[in-house]
This record gives structure tokens, C-alpha cells and sequence, in this order.
């Protein structure tokens, strides 16, 4: 089974190169899950430490730790745009851990007129996905997961429909101070295109990431590489979708894919840091360059783009977590999650 999954790693990339130019569709799924991985910038593919929350990121981290656990998250995202995710998981024994999850973004109610410009009704827009995910262990160095997603969009009339896959591996050092995570993000294809438009691809990326704590001290670092399939990402099409704007407003043109500058290096690359003086508490800081570069239109830098800070601690038997992300001076977003697992709200017999 583990070679098959290192088989899938080498030629899928090769085979689904394609698609990471032109425009994409279902970007919503590229939105953070859970309160824990934005803080730290986007994703955290490389932390295995029994949080269901990551599992939305690398599916490699389920394992039988978090069978009967449950999380919810709820992000409001930008002004009227509200995001969410519920997931359950339940271990099975000698054939692995499952979850059930399901994503949706709501983009409110809009106004339906006429030609005419007269008021008719209302209707409202949204994305959703259910994902079924799957995690297998071979040891305590290896774990392997996989990801099928289900999503349906509806825009008034306009509907679509389409399926994608995620494929994870994860590393884990024998005293547990060093892990990795590897991960193929969003392999898939729409089904149904939206009426009068043309089918569109999925956005497609592999991450690679890696964590180190330090032995002696409540500190962990992580630098997560995004869109490691392609080297250009200053042209219009990078990982949030957004154009790259300069200060006057207008697209910036693109760099060559061929040119090694520092500025494209550091566009794949997501740092993060984590204070951990408990198993109970954390405080977390997150810098993402290509967010603030696409974003921050204005010549000072002085907004947040970019930045993300978060926190997380348990409050008996429920565990909560805050993030907020920067992105302009027009708005940030607020992540809140909380997880539990449900043994622990079962009764003591006698």
C-alpha cells in the first residue's frame, strides 16, 4: 500500500501539471478549515498531534486517536461572506480511521431585477463540499491519508458540480521533534460547468512542509512551501486567485517563469511560530508574503496583510481556538473552532 501511495506522488504531479495556469473554479476550497492552520499563515500540513481540525489539510494525520471526535468551524470571512466546516471521525479496527466532513461558503442575498432595473426577488449564492477522508499508519514514522471531496455550487440559476481528491503523506522523527507533511491538493474536475461557460480546472497545488520543536523549550516552528508544482507566481494566477495590483491600480505584468528572484522565492513560502508552555494552551504567529503581495494595494505596507495571530486552550472538555487573518485594510477575517471528543462526555457506569 505505501508503495502505491509513493507511486500516486511521482506521476499525478507530472500528469496534472496543467492545471495550475488559467483561471480555476471552486476556490473556496483553497479557504483554511480550522482556526489552527490559519494562524499559522494557510495550512498546516505537517503537525500530527491528535487535532481533527488538520485533517481538512493532510488527511495523513487520521489515525485511531481521534476516533469519535467531532469540530466545527466558523469563519466570517469578509463583510457578509460566512464560512464553515463540521467533521466526525471514527477509527475502525485493522482497517483505519474514517471522517465525514462537509465545507460551505455563503455569499448572502443578492437582489434578482429585471431588464428593466425593477426589483423581482431575492436570491442567495453559496459553495459546499463533503469530503470523506481516510487515514492509514504504517508505524509511528509514516502515515498516509486520502481525500475525496464532493462539491456542488449554486449561484441563483447558475449551478455546477464537481468532485476532487486530496493525497497526503506525513513524517514524524523517532523522539518527535521533527515532522513533515506532504500533501496533493484538490486532483479533481468539473462535472458540470456553470450555464454559458466553459468547463474550468480545479485549483491544484502540492504543499510541503515541515515543523521542528525545540527539545528544551515551549517553541515550534513551521515553513510550509505552497504551489510547489510551479515556480512563477507573480503573474495574475496565484494561490489566493487574486491579481497581482501595484499602487496605481493597475495588473502587474508577469516575471518570467524562468526568473530566479528572491521575491518569487519567497512567494511559495509560509512561516510560522508556536508557543506551547502547555498541552492546554498556545499562542500562535503566521506570515504569508504572497497574500500581502497580491493584496496590499496601498504604497505604505502598513496594513495587515500577510499576518495572522491565533490562540487556542481547553475549557474542560471542549477545545477552542481564534485566528485572525490579515488581508487589506478593508477588512480581516475572524476563525473560530471548537472541537471535542464525545467519549469523554459519556457517563461513568457505577
Amino acid at each position: 500500500m505505501l508503495r502505491s501511495f509513493f507511486y500516486l506522488f511521482i506521476f499525478l504531479p507530472l500528469a496534472l501539471n496543467a492545471q495550475t495556469g488559467g483561471q480555476t473554479t471552486y476556490n473556496f476550497l483553497k479557504i483554511p478549515t480550522a482556526a489552527r492552520a490559519a494562524g499559522m499563515g494557510g495550512h498546516l500540513i505537517s503537525i500530527k498531534d491528535s487535532d481533527l481540525n488538520l485533517v481538512a489539510d493532510n488527511p495523513a494525520i487520521l489515525d485511531s486517536t481521534l476516533h469519535n471526535n467531532v469540530t466545527f468551524s466558523y469563519v466570517n470571512y469578509i463583510k457578509n461572506v460566512n464560512f464553515g466546516y463540521v467533521s466526525y471521525a471514527r477509527h475502525f479496527q485493522d482497517i483505519g480511521t474514517f471522517s465525514l466532513g462537509m465545507q460551505f461558503m455563503g455569499y448572502g442575498e443578492f437582489v434578482r431585477a429585471d431588464e428593466t432595473g425593477q426589483k423581482i426577488g431575492e436570491f442567495r449564492a453559496g459553495d459546499y463540499a463533503f469530503d470523506v477522508s481516510y487515514g492509514y499508519s504504517k508505524d509511528s514514522i509514516w502515515s498516509l491519508g486520502a481525500t475525496a471531496k464532493f462539491i456542488y455550487s449554486s449561484y441563483d440559476i447558475q449551478q455546477s458540480f464537481g468532485v476532487a481528491m486530496d493525497l497526503g503523506v506525513h513524517y514524524m522523527s523517532r523522539k518527535k521533534f521533527f515532522q513533515a507533511g506532504l500533501v496533493l491538493n484538490n486532483i479533481g474536475y468539473q462535472i458540470t460547468p456553470y450555464e454559458g461557460s466553459e468547463r474550468q480546472d480545479l485549483p491544484f497545488q502540492i504543499q510541503v512542509a515541515g515543523s521542528y520543536k525545540l527539545p528544551k523549550a515551549p517553541l515550534r516552528f513551521t515553513m510550509l512551501v505552497n504551489n510547489a508544482q510551479t515556480w512563477d507566481l507573480t503573474g495574475e494566477e496565484a494561490i489566493d486567485g487574486v491579481p497581482t495590483i501595484n499602487p496605481d491600480g493597475q495588473v502587474q505584468t508577469s516575471t518570467p517563469a524562468n526568473t530566479l528572484t528572491l521575491d518569487n522565492l519567497f512567494r511559495h513560502l509560509v512561516i510560522g511560530a508556536e508557543i506551547l508552555p502547555s498541552d492546554n494552551f498556545y499562542i500562535q504567529f503566521g506570515y504569508n508574503y504572497l497574500r500581502r503581495q497580491e493584496l496590499n494595494v496601498t504604497t505604505s505596507n502598513t496594513s495587515l496583510g500577510g499576518f495572522s495571530l491565533g490562540t487556542g486552550f481547553r475549557i474542560k472538555k471542549i477545545k477552542f481556538s481564534y485566528a485572525i487573518t490579515g488581508y487589506t485594510r478593508a477588512g480581516t477575517s475572524h476563525h473560530f473552532t471548537f472541537t471535542a471528543n464525545l467519549n469523554e462526555f459519556k457517563r461513568r457506569r457505577g
